[in-house]
């Protein structure tokens, strides 16, 4: 029981972070002091999935699924929750690199609106 809601709790947290990754810039807008939190964010996120350097999350989230008595999705979060729905599995490691530019390069546009205006 336990460990079926660790393994909810990796899933929210899961979650959690992919939102701040994509939207945490806007975040900054309001709160500056976000930014090298956010920033680290989507360096971590990048290496994920343009560098296939992978997540901790979702290894330790299929270890309580394990661990819980249910047997957890066989590809990553992104592939599993997002991706799956959309797209076929054998173009997951194309749609991994197109996320992460795509993601960077949103990041990067709204901090570079953000230095113009300071």
């Amino acid at each position: 029981m336990i460990d079926r809601a660790l393994a909810r709790l990796m899933v929210t947290l899961h979650v959690t972070y992919v939102a701040f990754v994509v939207f945490g810039s806007l975040l900054v807008l309001r709160w500056p002091g976000l930014m090298w939190f956010h920033l680290a964010a989507v360096v971590w996120a990048f290496g994920t999935l343009v560098l296939d350097l992978g997540c901790p999350l979702t290894p330790w989230e299929k270890a309580f699924w394990r661990r819980g008595g249910v047997e957890p999705y066989p590809e990553g979060f992104l592939q599993h929750h997002v991706l799956r729905i959309r797209f076929a599995a054998e173009h997951s490691r194309r749609n991994h690199i197109l996320i992460g530019l795509l993601v960077t390069a949103v990041n990067v546009a709204v901090y570079s609106i953000m230095l113009l205006k300071s």
